[in-house]
């Protein structure tokens, strides 16, 4: 039985040298640092991928010397939460680790996450961590939370365009015609905030722009339609969308369906050129709508000359001749 007991235990023995290998490489190949610390909170031991990341020796990480590997603005919540862990009975935290490797140092968000292993009474007897990089999924919700503050910025300011058309509507036109020319334009910005949106953080092409307004007003394809790729960032183009809008409404209204649009880009500024004009023979239709007349015009020039020179810091040059209009508009563009 002696014999039988001796060599269970050699076995047993034999056994367990074999696994712990086996547990020791399975530490190691897994994509988190490891780490243990004893009942009082004093890292005893961490795995290889810890001293890889950070640069940290067996010796440095021991004790409280782990924390010099958290980022400063990190570090001080870091030890409050690793010392309200006892009575947690948990830790998880989000902080940044620094990286030391060959390209220097670099500072990488990790979710740090512990557990203590207990005895029969329930005291603890050590703490067992892993720290995993979640540098990608916050760099994802901070481009949400940067997404969310610019819905919020753009609601804003769409809301102050609306109240805006809407001033500058009732003061310009007659009571029965107001709900006309309100639709009208808000009809225009929601074409604009439809462009905006296909593509939000890449910006709106000018062409898409301005063929939109023609398209919208029912007006033929331009004689001539030429210019540089550019996209406009969102604010700009809500604005200049609501004066392409004025333009291709004038253009509708006062008969002429020869258009020609053409612009050109510098460093710091965009210039615009809308030509437009009767073909021989058309007769203007600026009394078919409430729109048309005087009033009309009148308000579409008092709408222009807001959105370009105070909204836009625009300059504008108008020449008529005959039944022909050019406009040349140069504006700043955002540095």
């Amino acid at each position: 039985m002696r014999r039988e007991a001796g060599r269970s235990e050699t076995e047993r023995g034999e056994t367990g040298a074999a696994e712990e290998p086996d547990f020791r490489r399975m530490i190691e190949s897994i994509p988190h640092l490891v780490w243990q610390s004893n009942p009082l909170g004093d890292w005893i031991w961490a795995s290889r991928q810890w001293a890889a990341f950070t640069g940290q020796g067996p010796g440095r990480s021991r004790g409280y010397g782990w924390l010099d590997a958290i980022h400063p603005e990190d570090r001080e919540r870091t030890r409050e939460a690793w010392q309200q862990a006892a009575r947690q009975g948990r830790l998880s935290i989000e902080h940044r680790l620094c990286r030391r490797d060959a390209d220097g140092e670099a500072y990488v968000w990790f979710s740090t996450r512990a557990e203590p292993r207990r005895d029969g009474d329930g005291r603890p007897t050590a703490w067992f961590g892993t720290s995993t990089d979640i540098h990608a999924l916050h760099a994802i919700r901070e481009e949400q939370a940067r997404l969310v503050h610019e819905l919020q910025r753009r609601t804003r300011n769409n809301l102050a365009v609306i109240r805006g058309i809407v001033r500058r509507v009732a003061d310009g036109a007659s009571g029965e015609d107001v709900a006309s020319h309100i639709d009208d334009r808000l009809a225009a910005l929601a074409r604009i905030q439809a462009s905006i949106t296909r593509e939000p953080l890449a910006g709106v092409a000018l062409d898409v722009l301005i063929r939109n307004e023609l398209s919208a007003h029912a007006l033929p394809e331009p004689s001539e339609f030429a210019g540089p790729p550019l996209r406009l960032p969102a604010e700009m183009a809500e604005k200049l969308g609501l004066v392409l809008h004025e333009l291709a409404l004038g253009a509708a209204l006062d008969g002429h369906d020869r258009i020609a649009v053409t612009w050109s880009a510098a460093a710091t500024h965009l210039t615009v050129t809308w030509r437009e004009g009767a073909r021989p023979g058309a007769r203007p239709v600026i009394d078919a709508t409430p729109q048309g007349g005087m009033q009309g015009g009148a308000l579409r020039g008092e709408m222009l000359e807001r959105m370009l020179a105070y909204d836009l810091r625009a300059t504008t040059t108008v020449a008529e001749t005959g039944r022909e209009r050019r406009i040349v508009i140069a504006l700043p563009l955002p540095g």
